[in-house]
């Protein structure tokens, strides 16, 4: 028997913070985002690294860790500016298009002077003026960059000096209007401001702007665009989080990140990139917003499609998540942050699931999209968004560029998005970036062919269902099966490149290693994924020691050894008497008391059972929980002695996106109390049970969440970090990666 810590198991969970970033970097950014980020499973399960390709041409080091910033470098730094030039110089198509698309627009016109405001209202037509200028400074501060005209140099600065000498506040209603504020000034805020700072990131090259006019246009964003979106996003995380919509805090994101590059403000930049990543920083009372990666991308579809939190709204604004999702991950990738892979490229699982709902099939008709119910800030979603035609805002070139173009990866929808939107690029208009073509787009890729990455399993219902990333350029993938990690692997089906990345399997009982393989060369296979089919033990913990802050527990590691997976005593949990006469058991004080449970039990987990004794004192409080894991407060599941309806019952729950989104299930009576009881939930599909005493107290069938589709940053055992801890004991934890029977719960309760 070997022990192992958090950190370890990380490692053998295959899990990664780069597709493709280089160690360096990979290193630079677990620094930066601290042990609790890591241990959220940030990145992916990666392929062979030898199959690879280069990170592509990125700063030295992340302002995470060194503390500064690499100037210019948000959307565009000189790397791409030298390449730009070097396109239009030789002719090259798309890039001299639209060179000579921004020549000759309106918005380079010399003639045109800036329209400062002292207030900029979201309802009256003082925001046009902001919206006009943030675009002209940007695309004449584009037109000097790449051409050195000094004509546009000066009108770009007279643009910024003359908003930056005059704008004093920006709201939704204007004074003496009785319209609703309905708020909506925080994205103008958080777009308008990330439009603004990338002009001036740009301009800061620029001798002929004064220091006293970089500094006062630092003061302006700080005071007018960024303070009130970043107190919206420290809100978010002591209010609940989740009250508004992706686009939401996407906008806030990438107006608090660009502005902090631009500021040279390391705490602003930090604030976007944990608050993205989820990166509590071990305060479990954090909650995060629809803008957490986790949150933004409710459920994970098999084949990495990534149900989009606005998806069950309308498209405008799904595609708006693209255009401000996009814009942030490649500021962060400027300065050396690779979010792209963020959770396994979660955000590339939501664009490719959004960009699917907005093209045709072969057959000239829109695809029927999987779709899980879930709670929005309006109501419940319970179907994809229809509309009539799609929504064809040009936002996706970042995306495609990076995940395609730079880093290799085939992303269909995505590709096919970028074909049919080239033609909106031009006009960023208030919401997006304009001429994203001409500054974003790379060449085609030319790398050597990936092999299939990330790839993962789960087992529901005795069914294996397998998801992965594939290469561009793969013509199909065979999927293979053996009986050990080393082989023999025998193909057992295959998937052709232009349908989803999905392959179900139902094999006999036993332990199962997957491989995928790309057709176009034996040397392409991805790492082996380990199922066990239906499942087995994940997690043992007798909680008996008697003694010490430490109980000793017993995991199964990713490669399936039986390893040490030890428990850590918080805030005043000791050890009291056990259910035997002489044994121990753990105490609660029914105040802030808990105990850290291991990582990695629900990695990759549909179905399942969990189960322990409790002795829970008198009188039972309301919603403290007995385990509680998850992200936070709205991504989490739980246990609780005394909750829900009917007066409070035992009840389990699972939820994705907040309290009305919670699936659960309720037993017949709270648990009982002043003496040793047996409790039991298990899930197995969609039905899911609840057991006091080894009786079948409670079943519900209409489970659609299961603990795959959250991440285990906190695992507590006997606290929810906002309600008061359990008041009792609790013996023999056991977590099992499938559904115990009717006969084995009883068994267990003996």
């Amino acid at each position: 028997m070997k022990h192992i810590d958090d950190a370890t198991w990380v490692a053998q969970q295959g899990w990664d913070l780069g597709s493709g970033i280089e160690d360096s970097s990979r290193r630079r950014f677990i620094a930066g985002l601290g042990a609790g980020a890591l241990l959220l499973g940030l990145g992916v399960r990666e392929g062979r690294a030898r199959s690879l390709p280069p990170s592509g041409s990125r700063p030295a080091g992340s302002p995470l860790i060194t503390g500064r910033f690499t100037h210019p470098g948000l959307l565009a730094n000189e790397d791409d500016f030298t390449r730009i030039r070097n396109k239009i110089k030789n002719g090259e198509q798309p890039w001299t298009k639209w060179w000579q698309t921004l020549c000759a627009s309106r918005d380079t016109s010399l003639t045109a002077k800036p329209n400062p405001q002292p207030a900029v209202y979201r309802q009256d037509g003082t925001k046009w003026a902001l919206y006009r200028d943030t675009q002209r400074a940007f695309c004449c501060a584009l037109r000097w960059k790449i051409s050195g005209e000094e004509a546009y140099a000066k009108l770009a600065v007279e643009t910024l000096d003359a908003w930056s000498s005059t704008l004093k506040f920006i709201g939704t209603v204007p004074p003496g209007s009785t319209a609703h504020d309905d708020h909506t000034f925080y994205l103008m805020c958080g777009m308008s401001g990330r439009q603004f700072a990338n002009a001036a990131e740009i301009m800061r090259t620029y001798q002929g702007w004064s220091a006293a006019g970089v500094t006062r246009f630092q003061d302006m964003l700080r005071t007018v665009f960024v303070a009130p979106i970043s107190k919206g996003l420290r809100g978010h995380l002591t209010d609940g989080g989740l009250w508004s919509f992706a686009n939401w805090d996407y906008a806030a994101l990438c107006g608090t990140l660009a502005i902090g590059v631009f500021c040279d403000d390391v705490d602003l930049y930090r604030q976007a990139i944990d608050y993205y990543t989820g990166n509590n920083h071990g305060d479990i009372h954090t909650q995060f917003g629809n803008g957490m990666a986790m949150h933004s991308v409710y459920f994970m579809h098999p084949g990495y499609m990534g149900q989009w939190q606005e998806s069950g709204r309308d498209q405008g604004h799904s595609t708006l998540g693209m255009s401000l999702g996009g814009d942030f991950l490649e500021m962060a990738w400027k300065q050396g942050d690779d979010l792209y892979s963020a959770f396994n490229n979660r955000f590339l699982a939501g664009a490719e699931y959004v960009a699917k709902s907005n093209v045709l099939d072969k057959n000239g008709k829109p695809y029927v999209m999987p779709f899980a119910r879930q709670s929005s800030p309006i109501g419940m979603f319970t179907a994809a968004a229809n509309q009539s035609g799609p929504s064809l805002r040009g936002c996706w070139e970042t995306i495609y560029n990076h995940y395609v173009n730079r880093m290799g990866i085939d992303a269909p929808y995505i590709s096919q998005m970028v074909h049919n939107t080239e033609f909106r690029n031009p006009d960023g208009g208030s919401d997006d970036m304009p001429y994203t073509t001409l500054w974003s787009r790379l060449d085609d890729y030319a790398g050597p062919l990936r092999a299939p990455f990330g790839v993962s399993g789960f087992c529901s219902e005795g069914k294996v269902t397998l998801s992965w990333w594939g290469g561009k350029g793969t013509a199909s993938y065979l999927v293979k099966r053996g009986s050990s990690a080393n082989g023999p692997f025998k193909v057992i089906g295959s998937v052709a490149a232009d349908e989803t990345r999905t392959f179900s399997d139902v094999p006999a009982q036993g332990v199962w290693y997957y491989q995928i393989q790309a057709s176009n060369g034996t040397n392409l296979v991805s790492r082996a994924v380990r199922v066990a089919v239906p499942g087995e033990l994940r997690c043992s913990m007798d909680l008996a020691d008697g003694s010490g802050n430490t109980a000793v527990g017993w995991v199964t590691s990713p490669d399936g050894e039986w390893v040490r997976g030890d428990g850590t005593l918080m805030n005043g949990a000791s050890w009291g008497a056990g259910r035997l006469p002489g044994s121990a058991s753990l105490l609660f004080d029914g105040k802030q008391s808990y105990v850290q449970l291991p990582a990695g039990m629900i990695t990759d987990v549909a179905d399942f059972t969990m189960s322990m004794w409790t002795f829970a004192n008198a009188p039972l409080h309301w919603d403290t929980c007995l385990v509680f894991i998850g992200l936070d407060g709205g991504r989490c599941m739980f246990l609780a002695p005394l909750a829900g309806r009917n007066g409070g019952r035992l009840r389990f729950a699972i939820t994705g996106s907040g309290v009305n989104d919670e699936q659960a299930v309720e037993a017949d009576q709270a648990l009982p109390f002043r003496r040793w009881a047996h409790v039991a939930v298990t899930l197995s599909g969609g039905m899911g049970k609840v057991y006091i005493d080894g009786r079948l107290a409670g079943r519900d069938d209409s489970f659609l969440l299961s603990p795959r589709q959250l991440v285990d940053q906190k695992r507590l055992l006997g606290w929810d970090g906002g309600h008061a801890s359990f008041n009792g004991r609790v013996q023999d934890f056991r977590f099992y990666s499938r559904a115990l029977s009717d006969a084995e719960i009883a068994a267990l309760a003996k």
